[in-house]
């Protein structure tokens, strides 16, 4: 009875490791600032970054921006 719960379980997690995998490489090409972006500053939500890029947009500062991922914080890049 133990070994078939031990089984299922890394079943389980076999199926689960290859989608858990794949996404972060998937969102991490997205974020990616272009040749020419200018680094403007750092938060520590992606909303937040979002939030401050669309502002910019809205305000004519810029005409986009990236939030790129960081180790601890996401940045924003913007055309000028």
């Amino acid at each position: 009875m133990e070994r078939a719960g031990i089984a299922a379980l890394v079943t389980a997690a076999l199926f689960a490791a290859p989608l858990v995998l794949a996404a972060p490489a998937a969102h991490a090409a997205a974020g990616r600032p272009a040749g020419d972006d200018v680094y403007r500053t750092w938060f520590t939500s992606h909303s937040r970054c979002v939030a401050a890029g669309q502002g910019g947009i809205d305000r004519g500062h810029w005409e986009h921006y990236t939030c790129s991922e960081g180790d601890w914080f996401w940045h924003l890049w913007t055309n000028r």
